[in-house]
C-alpha cells in the first residue's frame, strides 16, 4: 500500500547481503528438520517433528516470512504499522530511530500446510478429509491441497481475476485468496471484503475475487451499453426523461376487472376528466369526470391530486383514453384486457428507487441523481422484460417501498433542519415520477402496498386511487406541512377474475383492522377460487435485517391465524430484498410453537390439490437497487431461499379448463430470463363465478352540486338505486342529506356525490347498498342473518325478497324496478299492472 508520507529512500542504506539464516530450535539445542513432516506436534515454542530417532524444529513459517532479511533488515514486532509499501514488500521507518523494519504482516502467509510442503487450496471443495490432528486436505489440479482456515492477501491480483483493478476509487486493493473464507465486512453497496485486524482496529483489508457491489449497476452490462447509453442522454431537468415532472399518471385496479382507476397530480382543479371508449378518436361523449382536491405543494407550486373510475371494461376488448392534463387532452394511449380463463400477474418485490446513492461504481460513488437515473432504467428493464416474459400481464403487483426517500419525517430533530427535510420529500416524489416513467405502467394497472419507507408521507394515497380502501391511522405529522398526513396510504382489496387480492397496510394496521379487511374482503367477492394476500413486512423469511424485527413479529402473531382462517392461498411480501419460499403454513392453536403454526412441506413443479394452508413468498429487489444478506440458519419454515443479486420478478399464471383452475408460481432473473425459483403448482375445482361484461355507456354529466366533481358510473348496477347511473347510492344508511332536487336527497361519501336510498325503497330492496336483490323468486336461501335471508347469483350475493314485501310495496320486482316518479307515462298496461320507462329500462308504475 502506497503511502503518501515523505519518508528517505530505502534504496540508500537497504545492503543486499542476504543473512545468515538461523535455526530457532538451536537455542533450545536442537537442530532445524532437513525435511517436511506432516506427523507433529506443536508447543509454546513451535512445531517438531522426529527424523532418525531425534526430535527436530520444523522451519517456522514465520521464520520464511521474514522477507526482509535478504536485505540485511529485520523483521518489525508483530503488528507494527505499514507506512510505505515497494515492489519488494510493505516496510515500516521509525523516524525516532531512523531504523527500517520488513513488516510480518499478521495476514502474510497463514497457509499451514507450507509447513508440510504443500499449498493451500484456492477453492473450495466438498470432498476432503480430516488427518489425526484436526487438518483437512484436498485435490486440486491432480495436487495435494490444505484447506486454509486463515486469510491471506493474494500480491498477484490482476483486472482479470480482482474486481477492484476495474474500479478506480479501490483500484490499488489486492483481492484475497480464498473465496470459501467468509468476509467479514459485507455491505451491498461497497462489496464484500475481509478485514484484517489488531486489538479491534482493521490493519488493511483485501476484497472477495467475487465480491464486488452486490447492487445493480447498470454500468457493468456491455449488453445493455447501447441503451444505457441512450438513457442516459436523454435524462435531466428540460429533457426527454424529466422526473421533476410531477405529473405522471397512475393507473389502478378498480373493484373488478370491469372497472380501471386512474391517478395524477395537475396544477388546476377543473379538468378532472378521462376520455374512454373503443375508438382510438375519442371525443367529449367519451368522457368521464372524477374528484379533484388540494393535496400538496411542491417547490412552491400548488398541486391537486385527480382521481377518475371508468366501468364497464369487456374482457379480450382493445380500448383507448385520454387524460386531460391542465385543460390539454393528451395522445390516446392503448389499453388491452385479457382472457379471464388464461391470464397472468407481474408480482415484484421492492423497486426501492432511489437506494443505489452514494454506492460504489466503476469510477465514482455516486450520487443522488445518478442513483434515481441507475435505478430509473432498472426498473424500466424490469417492466419490459417482465411483461414480455409474462406474454402480456393483465396486472402488475408490488409489494411496497416503491421509492427510497420519504423517512425524514421519523427523525424528530429534522424539524431543526427545514431544508434537509423538503429536500428529501421532493426526492421521494423524483422517485414516483421515475417510477411511473415506462410507458408500459399506463397499460397495465399497477397495484402496490405501502412499504415502510412510504410510510411516513401521504405521496402514496396521493399517487395510487386504490377501490374498496379503508383508512389506517398512524401518528406522523409534520408540523407546518399541509401535505403532511396522518394516512400515508390503504388497505384495500379487489378482484379480478376469478382472483381476490387484498392489500394490507403493514406499517400501522391492528390485528382488529385486518380482521375487518380480511372478512369484508371475503364477503364481498365469496365465490372466487384464489385469495391472495399483499402486504410488505415479510413475516414468514430468513431475511437477515428484518425478518425478526419486533413488528414483523407482531403481524407473524396476528396474521397466521387469520391468513388461514380465510383460507389464503399466497402471500406475496418483501422489505427484506431477498427471495425466499415457505413450505404451506397452516394455524393450529394446540401447537407448541410460539405462532401456532404447522408446516405442510411444498415442493417444486408438483401439482397440490386442494393445498392445506398459505405459502409465504418474500419477493427480492425488482430493481436491485439494494440487496441484503440471508441468515445462514435453518428457519424451519423455508423450503427455499437465495440471493441472486441481481434485479428478479415473478409471474403467476392463472388457468381456468376443464372445471379445474390452476395457479402457476415461477420467479425469473431480469437480464437473463433464468428462473430463480420454481414452479409451484396449486389447483383446485373451479366455483361458478361471473365476469362483468356489461356493456358500456359513456355518459357526461354537469352539475353545480357545490362545485363538486364526481366519477361517472358508466355501468348499470342494482335498479333501486335511483341516483344510477351518474352517480352510485348512499352505502350509509345515515348518511346527512346535503342537497336535494326533484331526484331525491343527495349525500357525500369519499368525497363523491351519492343517492340517499329512499325508505320505501330501502324496505323493498333491503340489502342495498352493499348488495342487489336476488332475481330468482324461487332461490335457494344460503345464508341467514339479522337483516334477512341471502342467496347467490351469478357468483354474487344477493337479498331475498320476501314475497309480502314485493307484492305489497314494489309488485313489478324482482325482475324489474318501480318507477320513481309516480306521474310517469303509462307505456303499456299488461294484467300485472302498469309500466313506464326510466333511464331506458321498464319500470312498474306503483298502484294507488
Amino acid at each position: 500500500m502506497k503511502s503518501l508520507i515523505k519518508i528517505p529512500v530505502l534504496s540508500l542504506f537497504i545492503t543486499l547481503t542476504k543473512a545468515k539464516e538461523v535455526c530457532w530450535a538451536e537455542k533450545f539445542g536442537f537442530k532445524c528438520c532437513k525435511e517436511n513432516h506432516i506427523d507433529n506436534v506443536s508447543d509454546s515454542d513451535g512445531d517438531w517433528a522426529q527424523e532418525n530417532g531425534d526430535w527436530c524444529g520444523l522451519k517456522d513459517y514465520q521464520e520464511k516470512e521474514c522477507w526482509s532479511e535478504k536485505f540485511g533488515v529485520s523483521c518489525c514486532p508483530e503488528y507494527t504499522k505499514i507506512n510505505y509499501s515497494d515492489g519488494d514488500g510493505d516496510w515500516h521507518y521509525n523516524y525516532a530511530t531512523g531504523e527500517w523494519c520488513g513488516i510480518r504482516e499478521p495476514y502474510a502467509s497463514k497457509c499451514w500446510a507450507e509447513k508440510h510442503g504443500y499449498e493451500c487450496c484456492l477453492e473450495n471443495h466438498l470432498d476432503y478429509v480430516t488427518d489425526k490432528y484436526g487438518k483437512r486436505w484436498s485435490e486440486e489440479n491432480g495436487k495435494k491441497c490444505g484447506i486454509a482456515t486463515t486469510q491471506e492477501i493474494d500480491y498477484s491480483s490482476t483486472a482479470e481475476t480482482c474486481w477492484t483493478k476495474s474500479y478506480k476509487l479501490v483500484s490499488f486493493y489486492n483481492c484475497c485468496k480464498y473465496d470459501y473464507i467468509n468476509p467479514n465486512d459485507d455491505s451491498s453497496g461497497f462489496g464484500k471484503w475481509f478485514n484484517f485486524k489488531v486489538n479491534g482496529r482493521t490493519y488493511t483489508v483485501c476484497a472477495m475475487k467475487n465480491g464486488y457491489p452486490y447492487w445493480n449497476d447498470r454500468e457493468r452490462y456491455d449488453e445493455t451499453r447501447e441503451q444505457w447509453n441512450d438513457f442516459k442522454s436523454k435524462w435531466g431537468e428540460g429533457k426527454e426523461i424529466d422526473v421533476n415532472n410531477f405529473e405522471r399518471l397512475s393507473v389502478v385496479p378498480g373493484k373488478d376487472e370491469s372497472q380501471l382507476n386512474f391517478g395524477w397530480y395537475s396544477t388546476t382543479t377543473d379538468y378532472s376528466l378521462i376520455r374512454f371508449g373503443t375508438t382510438k378518436y375519442l371525443t367529449k361523449e367519451n368522457e368521464v369526470r372524477g374528484t379533484n382536491y388540494k393535496c400538496k405543494a411542491i417547490n412552491g407550486t400548488q398541486y391537486y391530486c385527480n382521481q377518475v373510475t371508468v366501468i364497464g371494461l369487456e374482457p379480450n376488448s382493445t380500448y383507448y383514453y385520454q387524460r386531460n392534463l391542465n385543460g390539454n387532452w393528451e395522445e390516446s394511449i392503448e389499453f388491452k384486457t385479457h382472457d379471464p380463463y388464461n391470464f397472468r400477474f407481474i408480482f415484484l418485490g421492492d423497486p426501492q428507487i432511489g437506494a443505489s446513492h452514494n454506492v460504489l461504481s466503476i469510477d465514482k460513488y455516486i450520487d443522488d441523481d445518478e442513483s434515481l437515473r441507475n435505478d430509473a432504467f432498472n426498473w424500466n428493464m424490469t417492466i419490459y422484460n417482465s411483461y414480455s416474459k409474462a406474454n402480456e400481464a393483465s396486472l402488475i403487483l408490488s409489494a411496497g417501498d416503491n421509492t427510497d426517500s420519504g423517512q425524514s419525517p421519523s427523525d424528530r430533530d429534522i424539524l431543526r433542519y427545514p431544508d434537509e427535510l423538503e429536500y428529501d420529500l421532493i426526492k421521494q416524489e423524483k422517485e414516483y415520477s421515475s417510477l411511473l416513467l415506462p410507458e408500459l405502467m399506463q397499460k397495465v394497472p399497477f397495484a402496490s402496498a405501502v412499504g415502510n419507507h412510504e410510510s411516513f408521507t401521504a405521496s402514496f394515497r396521493y399517487h395510487f386511487n386504490t377501490p374498496n380502501s379503508l383508512e389506517v391511522e398512524s401518528n406522523n405529522q409534520i408540523p407546518g406541512y399541509d401535505y403532511a398526513s396522518v394516512t400515508p396510504g390503504y388497505s384495500y382489496f379487489f378482484k379480478y377474475n376469478n382472483v381476490l387480492i387484498i392489500v394490507l397496510e403493514s406499517n400501522y394496521g391492528t390485528e382488529e383492522q385486518y380482521e375487518t379487511l380480511l372478512e369484508k374482503a371475503c364477503s364481498t367477492y365469496p365465490g372466487v377460487d384464489w385469495r391472495i394476500a399483499l402486504f410488505h413486512h415479510d413475516i414468514y423469511s430468513n431475511g437477515f435485517n428484518h425478518s425478526e424485527e419486533e413488528r414483523v413479529l407482531l403481524l407473524r402473531q396476528w396474521l397466521t391465524k387469520l391468513l388461514y382462517k380465510n383460507k389464503i392461498d399466497l402471500v406475496i411480501n418483501g422489505h427484506d430484498h431477498i427471495y425466499s419460499a415457505s413450505h404451506f403454513i397452516s394455524y393450529d392453536i394446540n401447537n407448541s410453537n410460539q405462532y401456532k403454526y404447522n408446516i405442510t412441506e411444498i415442493e417444486r413443479n408438483k401439482i397440490y390439490k386442494d393445498h392445506k394452508g398459505t405459502m409465504y413468498i418474500t419477493a427480492n429487489s425488482s430493481t436491485g437497487s439494494k440487496l441484503y444478506k440471508t441468515k445462514d440458519y435453518d428457519m424451519g419454515y423455508l423450503y427455499f431461499y437465495n440471493q441472486t443479486y441481481s434485479s428478479t420478478f415473478g409471474i403467476l399464471d392463472f388457468k381456468n379448463e376443464n372445471g379445474k383452475v390452476q395457479m402457476k408460481i415461477t420467479s425469473y432473473e431480469v437480464d437473463t430470463y433464468n428462473i430463480t425459483d420454481g414452479p409451484y403448482i396449486f389447483e383446485k375445482d373451479a366455483n361458478e363465478i361471473s365476469f362483468n361484461t356489461t356493456t358500456t355507456t359513456t355518459t357526461t354529466t354537469t352539475t353545480a352540486k357545490k362545485s363538486m366533481t364526481t366519477t361517472i358510473n358508466i355501468i348499470s348496477t342494482p335498479e333501486s338505486c335511483w341516483s344510477l347511473p351518474d352517480y352510485p347510492c348512499c352505502r350509509n344508511k345515515k348518511t346527512d342529506v346535503v342537497y336535494t332536487d326533484d331526484n331525491g336527497n343527495w349525500g357525500i361519501e369519499n368525497e363523491n356525490w351519492c343517492g340517499i336510498i329512499r325508505e320505501s325503497e330501502e324496505n323493498t330492496c333491503w340489502s342495498l347498498p352493499d348488495y342487489s336483490c336476488c332475481k330468482d323468486k324461487n332461490i335457494d336461501v344460503i345464508y341467514t342473518d339479522n337483516m334477512g335471508n341471502w342467496g347467490i347469483e351469478n357468483g354474487e350475493w344477493c337479498g331475498i325478497i320476501r314475497e309480502s314485501m314485493m307484492e305489497e310495496i314494489c309488485w313489478s320486482l324482482p325482475d324489474y324496478p318501480c318507477c320513481n316518479n309516480n306521474n310517469i307515462a303509462v307505456v303499456i298496461t299488461d294484467d300485472k299492472g302498469n309500466w313506464g320507462i326510466e333511464n331506458g329500462e321498464w319500470c312498474g308504475i306503483l298502484k294507488e
